[in-house]
């Protein structure tokens, strides 16, 4: 049954370009970082904070152009609406970023033309036939909710005024995530259960750890139980899998602890009242401050002094092993689903 499944999911697949995909993954983790900067900065100026996400909405123009451009000579009226949507948006973000002194009605006019063209895009593009029915779900959820939304801001223009850059912070989050999937295209079953193993240690570490670390950091020993923490979901793997899984498990522990140490006042500030200055936190954090020293590593019997150069070692080493094993693992999938 299992086999039966991977075959019918590889075969509804045309995989696109390997440029295309990688692009999509690329701009979609650029989209979410821009929205999760804004939405964990709010009280910044409106300006700045409209021409960021005018810049992450330039990303979902230049990905619609490309879907546009793909399969020249079949469905040539739906390629060239791609294009040349994708085009007319890139002109009316444009003036939307060289343009700053615009007046607040203009510029909602301004991103609801963009988002309308952008999510009659994906509804558009969710129609083509050769991608999984889940797949072309979530490009069609992310259209309707996109022109809805858009529609909104221009119908009830007291609603937007008070929400516009919170409203478009959202939409940018939800194409930033959408644009990953599509990027990262599952071809196999246990492809689909690895996406969904990354998806859920990434809400693991944003949220339930982070809820934990922002406001528990008194216990004795407190960073060897943090540690244990990240790591318990996927003893899971271990108990069902065996050790031959034992590097997916850890990978996905490293990916917990990349989501704490990354977004931890991001979180701290959108979701639970925080207000700490991000970019010195984050220069810290990646290493930028030298010898400066950022928490004492509590280990119970041995405390270790961590300062920025450490944890930017810390952060960057990570980043390469969990990338190392995911993308090994995705190309030859272990038998999650098997």
């Amino acid at each position: 049954m299992a086999t039966k499944e991977k075959s019918t999911l590889a075969s509804q697949v045309r995989s696109p370009p390997i440029w295309l995909r990688i692009s999509e993954v690329v701009l979609g983790l650029a989209s979410i970082v821009i929205s999760v900067v804004v939405l964990a900065n709010l009280s910044y100026q409106t300006t700045e904070l409209v021409l960021l996400l005018s810049v992450a909405l330039l990303f979902s123009a230049f990905r619609m152009m490309a879907s546009g451009g793909l399969r020249r000579g079949r469905r040539l009226l739906e390629e060239l609406g791609l294009i040349g949507g994708g085009m007319l948006t890139v002109v009316v973000l444009l003036v939307v970023i060289f343009l700053p002194g615009l007046g607040f009605e203009t510029l909602v006019f301004l991103f609801a033309i963009s988002l309308t063209i952008q999510g009659l895009g994906r509804i558009l593009h969710s129609a083509k036939k050769g991608h999984p029915a889940w797949l072309r779900g979530s490009a069609l959820a992310t259209g309707v909710l996109t022109v809805s939304l858009a529609v909104g801001a221009v119908l009830v223009p007291n609603i937007a005024a008070l929400t516009l850059v919170p409203l478009l912070g959202a939409i940018v989050l939800l194409n930033g995530i959408e644009m990953v999937v599509w990027g990262l295209r599952p071809t196999d079953v246990r492809q689909l259960t690895l996406l969904k193993l990354v998806l859920f240690s990434a809400f693991y570490g944003l949220i339930l750890i982070n809820w934990l670390d922002l406001y528990g950091t008194s216990a004795p020993a407190y960073h060897i139980w943090l540690v244990m923490t990240y790591m318990a979901p996927f003893g899971v793997l271990i108990v069902f899998q065996g050790f031959k899984d034992w590097q997916l498990a850890l990978s996905l522990g490293l990916l917990v602890s990349l989501m704490n140490d990354v977004g931890y006042f991001f979180i701290g500030d959108l979701l639970f009242g925080f207000h700490r200055a991000l970019l010195p936190w984050v220069e810290g954090q990646l290493g930028f401050l030298g010898n400066q020293l950022l928490f004492t590593f509590q280990g119970g019997v041995f405390n270790i002094p961590v300062t920025s150069t450490l944890m930017g070692i810390s952060i960057y080493a990570r980043i390469a092993v969990v990338a190392f094993v995911l993308y090994h693992w995705w190309r030859q999938p272990s038998r999650l689903a098997g």
